[in-house]
Order: C-alpha cells, then structure tokens, then sequence
C-alpha cells in the first residue's frame, strides 16, 4: 500500500470519528490529530498548500482550545488567522490553494465559536471546500473522509439540534407550559 494512502486512509477515520465528539475541547482535540495526519497525507501527494493549510489548522485547533477558559487568548488566535493568506501565497499551487485556504479560513471562524452550534455548521461549510480541493489534487482519501465527514457532521447538528428541543420540552413540561 501506498504511503499516502495509507495515510489517507488514517485520515479517513479520524475525519469520520472527529465530529462526533460531543463536547468542544473534544472536537478540537480530534481536528488536530485529524489535521496532522492529513498534512503528511497531503505532503506525500506534493500537494503542499493543503499540507501547510493542514498544518496551520492543526496549529488553530490547538490555540482554539483554552479560548473557553481564557477569554484573552482570542487576540493569540486571531494573530493566527494572519497566516492564511501567507500560506496560500508562500505555497501557491493554482486554484487548489484558493479551495485549501477557504477551507482554513472557514475553520478558523467556526473553531473561534464557543457555541458549539455554530462551529459545527463552519465546519460543515468548511468540508466543501475542502471537497474542490481534493478533486483538483486528486486525494481520493481526502473525498472519501470529506464525504462521511459530512454525514457525521450533518448527525452531529442534528443531535445537537434535537438536544436542545428535548432539553426545552423538558422544561415547559416541568413549569407546566
């Protein structure tokens, strides 16, 4: 078996498993080990944007996850998003960097969201753009995890969409409304 293969595939089940993880620092948790793995796929297919996009967006999930617990870190965070652009120009590969660096972008405003709600829906706007990507650099293991990355995310929504209204039933069933 190919080496990027292999490693795509490892990033099949880690980009498949990763949006289930309930709460944030979980899901932040799992985008890293995700990303890394991703990065070295995508090195090994000489797809260097996506390899660097996948790195710095491993960066982003780990300064992500005290934002929480320490409000002042925000302004760390958002320092990081400054190396987007540089990214994409620093590794230009034509209009694969451009679906790369929409990806990150969308990552990095929907991992700055401490409602979990609203990450999960950036990070769904996020996995199509990291589909254009992966057609244009051929990542067959790249489509395969975007699309039960997808279906994970969607299910994950759902359930924390459906918490909510069972959580509220709850409630107006306990006050008697």
């Amino acid at each position: 078996m190919e080496l990027a293969t292999l490693f795509g595939t490892f990033g099949i089940v880690s980009n498949t498993i990763w949006p289930l993880l309930k709460t944030r620092k979980y899901l932040l948790f799992g985008q890293l080990t995700a990303a890394i793995i991703m990065c070295v796929h995508f090195s090994l297919l000489n797809a260097f944007t996506g390899a660097a996009i996948m790195l710095l967006a491993a960066l982003q999930a780990s300064l992500a996850i005290p934002l929480e617990s320490h409000p002042k870190f925000k302004s760390v965070y958002l320092a990081s998003i400054v190396l987007t652009p540089i990214v994409c120009w620093v590794t230009w590969q034509g209009i694969a960097s451009v679906f790369s660096s929409l990806a990150l972008i969308l990552f990095c405003i929907g991992n700055l969201q401490l409602n979990i709600k609203r990450l999960r829906i950036f990070l769904l706007m996020c996995i199509f753009a990291w589909v254009g990507h992966n057609i244009l650099v051929s990542s067959y293991p790249g489509l395969i995890s975007n699309a039960l990355a997808l279906v994970t995310s969607i299910f994950a929504l759902v359930r924390e969409y459906k918490i909510k209204s069972v959580k509220t039933f709850q409630l107006k069933r306990f006050l008697g409304i």
